[in-house]
């Protein structure tokens, strides 16, 4: 199992599945990004059309948009994620819905298996994406952005993505490997938005659910948190500045020969 299965198994372990419930409250200067992904998703499911979600977690972001799809299926590398995503897909009472163990980059499925791959903050792997991807199907990614929660990081010295926020951005990059493998790139939208913790206990307990700062330790880490959350506290309460994007892509259509 790869260190980021790992760490999501544990945040499932811990917390009964990938979700915060540290307090906190959001201004999206720039629009809600899941809320955008959702949309473009939704837009494109059809009773007849396949969705692979990669990266599926404990599958309720995915559950949420499934039912614009007459068959869903959702991977990760996290058995305890899956876990989880059992249990959510059952409660949901939905049939056309599969969770499974499996790698991203080598998933195992036929070729042209799905109208419609999606990622949200996951694993993009542009090739095995094409492959399983029939003409005219489309890929929607959510990323992290090279800008996300850098003063936390810099604080910190370490995070994802360290250091990259003077490079090139990140979604240019997710754009750039889409176009290589062959894709039409359709949409590449950045979003910045605030997330304002009610206290330092939020936050802490929000560092321990995600990969933001890497091995983030409570007790070994006291001395950065606390300067932290002196340097950015406010009225609205302790500042973190995030940093996302929305890319979409397709795959061109298949041309027919035409015979004379």
């Amino acid at each position: 199992m790869t260190m980021d299965a790992e760490f999501y198994s544990r945040v499932a372990e811990r917390f009964g599945g990938y979700f915060s419930d540290a307090r906190s409250t959001d201004v999206f200067a720039d629009g809600r990004p899941d809320a955008v992904f959702d949309e473009l998703v939704n837009a494109l499911g059809t009773s007849d059309a396949r969705l692979l979600d990669v990266g599926c977690a404990d599958g309720r972001s995915l559950l949420r948009i499934s039912r614009a799809y007459g068959a869903v299926t959702g991977i990760d590398l996290s058995p305890s994620m899956l876990e989880c995503a059992a249990r959510h897909l059952a409660e949901s009472g939905l049939s056309h819905v599969t969770f499974e163990l499996c790698d991203a980059a080598h998933t195992g499925l036929p070729d042209e298996y799905a109208d419609v791959v999606t990622s949200r903050r996951g694993p993009l792997i542009a090739g095995e994406f094409e492959r399983v991807l029939r003409p005219g199907g489309f890929v929607v990614y959510m990323g992290i952005g090279e800008q996300d929660a850098r003063e936390l990081k810099e604080t910190f010295g370490r995070g994802q993505n360290f250091d990259s926020w003077n490079a090139k951005p990140l979604s240019e990059e997710i754009a750039q490997e889409l176009s290589d493998a062959g894709f039409i790139v359709t949409r590449n939208q950045a979003f910045r938005f605030e997330e304002f913790y009610h206290s330092a206990s939020d936050l802490d307990t929000f560092l321990h659910q995600v990969p933001i700062v890497d091995n983030y330790d409570s007790e070994a880490d006291k001395k950065a948190f606390d300067g932290y959350v002196a340097a950015v506290t406010a009225s609205q309460g302790i500042r973190l500045s995030r940093h996302w994007f929305v890319v979409q892509a397709q795959k061109p259509a298949r041309v027919e020969s035409s015979h004379s």
